[in-house]
């Protein structure tokens, strides 16, 4: 992959020479200094009227606010100004936490990835996400959650850091697109990502706070008319998209995802190949799940081309660097996946770790 150039600090985003404004200095913000009553009151009003956010829990704080005025970190957590930290995702669906088990688990692996001090349980992480999201009032809606280092200092150390610090936010589901877009009728339009380097395998296998190369690999795709992007490798492999597992479709039933060596551990994907074996081969839609190395150019030629994520996410591509996947429409394959993932939460039948409900005050 070419490696990507950024502008100095003379250079304005297109490299070319930046100019100062037409009064002949350069912009910036007027030097007043605020009072905390005053910030706060600014901050309310700058936050007025905005949703999306129910609740916060925040360790440091040692309890749950639902004013989105004071829904802060500090600024000197190594998360902040260092991007060591952690975090990971479920989806709170019909009053239930989907999953949450399973993606604790996984922020406990990323924690210990990342040499994280963890103070908290497995179970007490797991209450403190449920009792954020009853705070909340929300039946429906994403829930994430952090682990960091805490606050203490500017360094790169971490030692300086008094406390480590759990953080947890329950927000609006997420939605794609406008105008009326379904991603299950309409399907995702995508761009292959070349230039925007991969992750390497460590920083891939763990959800860090540090998501710049996933914001470029969406910008990347977004220039060439796509969403997420498919990052294929310089040997002409699939890895993923910016935030999602890919998985293909062969025109005689192959259902195929790349090995999760080197790229996210996804626990949607997971979940899909076990329907896929399981209730799809057996219902005659799949001949067969394999996970392997899976090349760009065999996808292009497949029936079904699908990204997975976010617990309730099956995106099914229908065109890809602007040439259609089978018949240019969602596919069986896509279509019923998503069906058993849409009932699997309304019924609220499974594990204890997959269904959690939540007791509202």
């Amino acid at each position: 992959m070419a490696p990507r150039t950024v502008p100095t600090a003379d250079e304005n985003v297109d490299g070319n020479p930046s100019t100062p404004d037409e009064t002949g200095d350069r912009v910036r913000p007027a030097q007043r200094i605020l009072s905390a009553a005053e910030a706060v009151e600014r901050m309310a009003a700058r936050r007025h009227g905005k949703r999306g956010c129910y609740a916060m829990f925040s360790s440091y704080l040692g309890g749950v606010v639902t004013d989105p005025t004071v829904m802060t970190v500090p600024l000197d957590d190594h998360m902040v100004h260092r991007g060591h930290g952690v975090f990971d995702t479920c989806s709170l669906v019909n009053g239930r936490l989907y999953r949450l088990g399973i993606h604790i688990d996984r922020l406990l692996a990323s924690a210990a990835g990342a040499r994280l001090r963890v103070p908290w349980s497995r179970g007490e992480l797991m209450q403190m996400v449920a009792d954020t999201a009853a705070a909340s009032g929300a039946r429906d809606g994403i829930v994430r959650y952090w682990l960091t280092p805490g606050p203490g200092g500017f360094s790169f150390m971490p030692a300086e850091c008094e406390e480590p610090c759990f953080y947890c936010v329950v927000l609006d589901p997420m939605s794609f697109g406008a105008g009326g877009f379904d991603p299950m009728r309409d399907g995702f339009r995508e761009a292959t990502v070349r230039e925007t380097p991969q992750k390497p395998p460590l920083l891939a296998q763990i959800k860090s706070n540090n998501y710049l190369l996933n914001v470029l690999t969406h910008m990347e795709a977004a220039d060439g008319g796509g969403t997420f992007g498919i990052i294929v490798d310089d040997d002409g492999f699939i890895a993923e998209a910016c935030v999602l597992n890919v998985c293909s479709v062969s025109t005689d039933g192959v259902f195929v995802t790349p090995p999760f060596e080197g790229i996210l551990h996804g626990t949607t994907m997971r979940r899909l190949l076990d329907l896929a074996r399981g209730p799809l081969c057996d219902e005659g839609l799949l001949a067969s799940v394999e996970q392997r190395p899976l090349r760009a150019d065999e996808a292009h030629r497949g029936a079904e081309l699908i990204m997975s994520g976010g617990d309730t996410h099956v995106f099914p591509v229908v065109e890809w660097d602007g040439a259609p996947i089978g018949d240019g429409t969602v596919g069986p394959v896509a279509k019923r996946l998503h069906e058993l993932i849409e009932a699997e939460t309304a019924s609220g039948t499974g594990s204890p770790d997959d269904f959690i409900e939540v007791q509202y005050p």
